[in-house]
């Protein structure tokens, strides 16, 4: 039997395992420097921070009146753009159908989904804990799911690859620390927080047409509108808000002030034109 002298062997092993880990690294997004646009992994998330002091705890009441209305498209809508998931075969969009771009979401009479509704003033100095239940952006299909989500500052969010193919997270803000993070197909699910207010861009290095948006707010007061392209912020004391439509493509519509007694229900309309690209 030919045998292979025992220093060189331990050698040869310990530079395959660092050329194999480095492969693995490079593979699934490791390496680099994630706050500078890179792909290190991320640190494990820090315990959720105390309530600070005087913090409405979640799920509080403190009024009755709410805003609600829709978010319309105006103008000629955008077509959905193809998207092409043959470069990895584990990928298989969900259905079964043709993989379509899911930023600009148009139904009957131009409502306009995802699109972010918040309260940027009006609540004076009050502070809201954050809710204890964490929100959940699978990795389905090749696809984040949902699209959007809503969050409040502090809150638990769950990363989760319900694929059969590996994924990864890349987190892209600009008031929060950045986090690029692997997912294994699977894997249980890796949490992590934001504590700033901020429209977040998530994306999936490993299969570049995959992203998605966590939208971060201070407050309870918000909503993500649905295919219908209606929203509800109720809760609400008697007082004037300022009132900031946000979409990822659109932009941020005209801010509207509203007027609310106790228990009073006011409806209002956001209007988005197309994209300028």
């Amino acid at each position: 039997m030919r045998r292979t002298p025992v220093g060189i062997g331990v050698r040869g092993a310990a530079a395959a395992c660092a050329l194999l880990g480095a492969a693995i690294a490079l593979a699934c997004g490791g390496g680099g420097d994630a706050s500078k646009g890179g792909s290190a992994q991320a640190p494990p998330p820090a315990s959720p921070a105390p309530a600070a002091p005087g913090a409405i705890p979640a799920g509080q009441s403190i009024g009755s009146a709410a805003v609600t209305g829709r978010a319309l498209f105006t103008g000629k809508a955008p077509k959905r753009r193809p998207i092409a998931m043959s470069a990895d075969p584990g990928c298989k969009h969900p259905g079964g159908g043709e993989a379509l771009s899911d930023d600009v979401l148009i139904g009957a009479d131009g409502a306009l989904q995802n699109v972010w509704v918040r309260v940027v003033s009006g609540l004076g100095e009050k502070t809201f804990a954050p809710p204890a239940e964490p929100v959940m952006l699978d990795q389905s299909g090749c696809t984040f799911t949902p699209h959007a989500t809503t969050a409040q500052a502090g809150q638990t969010i769950l990363f989760k690859n319900g694929d059969t193919v590996a994924h990864n997270v890349h987190a892209l803000p600009k008031a929060n620390p950045g986090f690029n993070m692997t997912l294994p197909p699977g894997g249980k699910p890796s949490e992590r927080r934001f504590t700033k207010p901020e429209a977040v861009r998530v994306k999936c290095d490993i299969h570049p047409w995959m992203g998605s948006w966590v939208l971060v707010h201070d407050a309870p007061f918000q909503s993500l509108t649905g295919e219908d392209g209606r929203f509800a912020i109720r809760g609400l004391p008697a007082g004037t808000y300022e009132i900031e439509a946000w979409h990822e493509r659109l932009g941020a519509a005209a801010r509207q002030s509203v007027t609310l007694g106790d228990g009073e229900e006011r409806a209002i309309e956001f209007s988005f034109a197309p994209p300028s690209s």
